[in-house]
């Protein structure tokens, strides 16, 4: 028997929660896979491309890019790898990130027409996002893959451990992303501020570029934890190295902080904010 009270994870205290975070997730497992099922055949289903436009953005953005690049608009320096590839892994790791971000961001007022009205771990509206951007993460992966063959650029002999680091990553989305979905579900302009915020925010990162060895651009991202992961998932990827794990690992913990911290605020709140929705 469940017996419901107002503020009940409150009076529970900071630690007696965490059980019931856990045990909610582990409960909501069946129906975040059924939401999955929803949110990625209605996203597509309605398209005439279907999920080939996971596969047409990424290859727009990148032409765009390379296409700025040779014209010399945009100065990559030298990378690496060719540009090509160079552009498409940090595209396919940043969309990844504000992917996920913006659809955990938007999923409780997405819902709410019928949050209110059924009773369930609420946990299981994460879910669904979380899936639906690992699966078109996957389909960019592959496209990775048949860009690299072509240009014939081969990984480093570490390219296994690439999902590893890009852990970090996606607890990091994941946390800041329940941590705007109760707010964005109040205040319906949050997700619109996230975009506009993400869509600027890759300019500032290098996710199409080197970054410089000075200026304001390299003062901001030596103290910008999502820099560290997503440049050493490349080096990882392309090197078979890490450059700085310091700066990694704390870049790592703090995503962790930042992930459990948002998946609490979010356990916590969102009964309150089922009600103003």
């Amino acid at each position: 028997m469940v017996i419901y009270e107002p503020n009940k994870y409150l009076k529970d205290g900071f630690l007696k929660v965490w059980p019931h975070m856990f045990r909610d997730l582990l409960a909501s497992m069946g129906l975040g896979y059924r939401l999955f099922l929803r949110d990625f055949t209605a996203k597509y289903r309605q398209s005439l491309f279907g999920m080939l436009w996971v596969v047409f953005l990424p290859l727009f953005t990148v032409s765009v890019f390379v296409g700025m690049n040779k014209s010399g608009i945009l100065n990559s320096n030298a990378t690496s790898v060719p540009y090509t590839v160079f552009v498409l892994f940090g595209m396919t790791i940043w969309t990844l990130f504000t992917g996920l971000i913006s659809s955990i961001a938007g999923i409780v007022g997405q819902s709410s027409g019928f949050i209110t009205k059924i009773n369930f771990q609420k946990i299981a509206l994460v879910l669904s996002p979380i899936l639906v951007s690992f699966v078109d993460f996957m389909v960019r992966l592959i496209l990775l893959a048949i860009v690299m063959m072509i240009t014939k650029t081969v990984p480093s002999g570490y390219f296994f451990l690439f999902p590893l680091v890009v852990l970090p990553i996606i607890f990091l989305a994941v946390g800041f992303g329940m941590f705007f979905a109760p707010i964005g579900a109040v205040f319906k302009d949050i997700p619109n501020f996230l975009n506009i915020f993400l869509s600027v925010a890759m300019f500032l990162m290098p996710v199409v570029y080197l970054l410089p060895g000075t200026g304001i651009i390299y003062q901001i991202n030596m103290y910008n934890p999502l820099y560290y992961l997503l440049d050493e998932s490349r080096n990882i990827f392309f090197a078979g190295n890490i450059v700085d794990p310091q700066a990694w690992s704390l870049s790592a913990l703090f995503s962790l902080v930042i992930f459990f911290a948002g998946w609490r605020f979010y356990h916590v709140s969102i009964s309150r904010i089922v009600e103003k929705v």
